[in-house]
């Protein structure tokens, strides 16, 4: 909105033209989502306390203390986001529009799950939650298909040229299964204060990087990455993340005075898989949220064996201790901030890690 509005003003004021800078525009968008978002967050889990004050969330054994902490803190997150896709983004591109469905619809699903456990107990099953995702996400992969100026490519680290050709049917697959990838693998994340929201920082500023690069035809010719019309907007919405993460995170750390709930969690999986395959950089976005990965990986592994081993000898074994990663590392013996503040270190060196990809072609 404020691009367009400064289409208007410029002509009687040249200060307006700075609204023409993605730069500015994203520094502005971070100021004021840590703003909105740091002083909002306690106003909200005061509301949440007072709804379901007698609320007590089933929780593991050594974390008895965290069940009183109150949830849905991801609502302020999606909130603040959708405010500054149509405050700072280009109104005249797909972007904001699709960015705010994304968050919305997969922060419903969260929502939902989150809702339920409040009144039930029992939140969606796994069949229920991966159902209403699935179908989300091929939304999403129909509407960008269709709207967005983007190919039907997949590109891969250390070639310039060779791309493999999915299709349309093919590449709709793809787009889906990637959302649901990531969306799990950040829910799956998100079990220890500040976990989650401080390693999606660090995805967050390679997104912010890359989308940049993308979106601007030089740097993408002279990088050998894939340019996307337009798609240097969602740099915008990258910084805002970083604002509203930072001020989410403020109230966030050990000991936790909220948390985010899956409504966040799902929603900000999936924005990072969105941004991955906006960019067509879906494998530095592998390596960049490679954290998120090992995490979902070590749960999967833990319950593919499990089930496996109840198969082959009627009694279910488990090859970790505990699963995902940060539980087993509590196990382990590790402290909590311990665990987060290094897992925040792993998070940031596979940061590195992919950007090195944009120059290794």
């Amino acid at each position: 909105m404020l691009y367009l509005l400064a289409e208007l003003l410029v002509k009687k004021w040249s200060f307006f033209n700075v609204f023409h800078y993605i730069s500015f525009r994203s520094f502005l968008a971070f100021i004021l989502a840590f703003l909105l978002a740091v002083f909002l967050i306690p106003l909200f889990a005061k509301q949440v306390k007072k709804r379901y004050a007698g609320y007590v969330r089933k929780w593991l054994e050594h974390h008895q203390e965290k069940k009183y902490t109150p949830s849905f803190g991801g609502i302020v997150i999606i909130g603040v986001l959708v405010l500054i896709s149509f405050l700072f983004l280009r109104l005249d591109t797909p972007y904001p529009y699709l960015a705010s469905l994304l968050i919305i619809s997969f922060g419903i699903i969260g929502f939902l799950d989150d809702y339920l456990k409040v009144k039930n107990g029992e939140g969606l099953t796994m069949k229920q939650k991966l159902a209403l995702q699935f179908l989300a996400a091929f939304l999403l992969a129909f509407l960008t298909v269709k709207w967005v100026p983007i190919d039907t490519k997949l590109y891969f680290p250390f070639f310039k040229h060779w791309a493999l050709d999915l299709g349309e049917i093919g590449y709709l697959i793809w787009f889906t299964l990637f959302l649901v990838l990531f969306s799990n693998a950040v829910n799956i994340t998100d079990g220890l204060d500040g976990l989650a929201i401080g390693s999606s920082l660090t995805t967050f500023m390679v997104l912010a990087i890359v989308s940049y690069l993308a979106g601007n035809i030089i740097y993408a010719h002279y990088l050998y990455i894939p340019y996307v019309k337009f798609v240097g907007e969602l740099t915008i919405l990258a910084m805002a993340f970083l604002g509203a993460g930072l001020g989410f995170l403020w109230h966030n750390t050990y000991p936790a005075k909220i948390f985010m709930g899956d409504v966040g969690a799902l929603a900000i999986g999936a924005l990072i898989g969105f941004y991955g395959l906006l960019t067509k950089q879906e494998f530095l976005t592998m390596v960049a949220g490679g954290l998120f990965l090992i995490e979902f990986g070590s749960s999967l592994i833990q319950m593919g064996y499990f089930k496996l081993t109840k198969i082959l000898t009627g009694k279910g074994k488990r090859i970790f201790a505990m699963a995902p990663l940060h539980h087993l590392l509590e196990k382990l013996g590790w402290d909590e901030p311990q665990i987060v503040v290094r897992l925040w270190i792993i998070s940031s060196i596979f940061a590195i890690l992919s950007l090195m990809l944009l120059k290794l072609r």
